[in-house]
């Protein structure tokens, strides 16, 4: 004879275990330096992706025409609006669009943290960019840890650069 538990006793159960769920840190284990790599700005100053020392970097490759890409800039947004006073920078490296339309996208959206583009995607294969949008995040000394590959949460960006802050 079958044994069947009652759907009421079980939601509890599942919304207990649903609510304790939290996404794993990915390994940040990484050990090799950033390259050194000056980009434009839409507006034509360079920024070195190196240029950032004792600060926890994130460089988010990202484009407009990416649905999840431009879904997850108001959050990271929030992440930099958070931290900058912590010494966390974001760097957007738009990849494959003219800096017209990058400009506009950014002025449009409020995106107030530092953009640069590789209109011609050279930095693509330097970064091995397979997907996007994808996130490196560089520690304090300037090395590659890590990187997320698809769209990142606020919450997942907010734990990453916290425990990066948080290191000597």
């Amino acid at each position: 004879m079958k044994r069947f538990i009652p759907l009421f006793l079980l939601i509890p159960l599942l919304l207990t275990a649903c609510g304790s769920f939290t996404a794993p840190l990915p390994p940040l284990d990484g050990t090799e330096p950033v390259p050194p790599i000056s980009l434009p700005t839409p507006d034509g100053d360079m920024i070195a992706l190196n240029g950032y020392p004792g600060r926890v970097v994130f460089v988010n490759f990202w484009g407009t025409y990416c649905p999840p890409c431009v879904a997850e800039l108001p959050e990271l947004q929030q992440v930099y609006d958070e931290l900058q006073d912590e010494g966390f920078v974001i760097i957007g490296l738009n990849a494959e669009e003219k800096p017209d339309k990058v400009e506009a996208f950014v002025q449009e959206n409020g995106i107030t943290f530092p953009i640069v583009i590789s209109d011609d995607a050279t930095v693509n294969a330097i970064f091995g960019l397979k997907h996007m949008p994808t996130t490196w995040f560089i520690d304090k000394n300037g090395i590659l840890r890590g990187k997320i590959e698809g769209q990142m949460s606020k919450e997942m960006a907010l734990k990453i650069a916290r425990k990066l802050l948080e290191e000597e």
